[in-house]
């Protein structure tokens, strides 16, 4: 069994996921997050950000953010790979994107929908590209190769070494997993009215106009504090916990 100890903010690692993402994802929740990560960045921790998948349409915008030509490049090739490794299948994730849950949750088309998901990552350079469930060699801000399934995903980042992960939502989800604790939080006011047992923080208040972006963005520097100083995030009191290792093929 293993013993709390204190640890410096150096050697924390945050994995930043989204799933049943809808208008208020990219509007409110997604930015907060990116400000989590820019603050715990800051500070001498490190935020990874996974679906690699989700990059596409926006994957120019993200590639300006690293730290070097060579870690540009590598953001655009793993885009490239994975619309390459779908097509070989006979897929196009562009006509499959966004997904009819997307769709009734008020987003219309894939950049839309890609420019969301990337905003959760921040805006601090990007020290690393990491291949799927590889552990970084580097601080800083992060981002995995992983497919767009959020379980898959999530487990990818446990197996990489991240000790909380953030999940927003906009439509909704009660995943877990049974190594690292999963921080679900939504900015849809009636996501979290109606699955409060699911959600772990509320930020409709930045829709609603009564809290700004940064301020909720500090208000989960405090929610993660939270969870590593041992308090029990939604999925963890309810015993939701899923795993998918994705071995066979890449989910979309």
């Amino acid at each position: 069994m293993q013993q709390k100890e204190l640890f410096p903010a150096s050697e924390l690692l945050l994995g930043i996921e989204c799933g049943g993402s809808d208008a208020t994802s990219g509007i409110a929740c997604n930015p907060a997050v990116g400000e989590l990560s820019d603050i715990l960045v800051d500070m001498g921790a490190s935020a990874m950000m996974s679906e690699s998948i989700e990059w596409i349409g926006g994957e120019h915008i993200l590639a300006k953010r690293a730290a070097t030509p060579e870690i540009q490049r590598q953001i655009i090739r793993v885009c490239e790979a994975y619309e390459a490794h779908l097509g070989a299948a006979g897929q196009d994730c562009r006509a499959g994107q966004p997904t009819p849950g997307n769709k009734a949750g008020g987003l219309s088309t894939l950049d839309e929908k890609s420019l969301g998901c990337i905003r959760k990552g921040g805006t601090r350079p990007i020290v690393e590209v990491l291949e799927q469930a590889a552990r970084p060699t580097k601080r800083g801000a992060l981002v995995m190769d992983t497919a767009g399934y959020d379980i898959s995903s999530v487990t990818s980042m446990a197996a990489a070494g991240c000790q909380v992960i953030i999940f927003t939502t906009g439509r909704g989800t009660p995943t877990g997993n049974a190594i690292v604790p999963v921080c679900k939080v939504t900015a849809n006011e009636r996501t979290y009215r109606c699955m409060e047992d699911n959600m772990d923080a509320d930020l409709s208040p930045i829709v609603r106009g009564e809290k700004s972006v940064p301020e909720m963005g500090r208000a989960l520097v405090k929610e993660i504090e939270s969870i590593a100083n041992s308090r029990l995030t939604k999925a963890e009191a309810f015993g939701f916990s899923d795993i998918a290792v994705d071995h066979v093929c890449r989910y979309v």
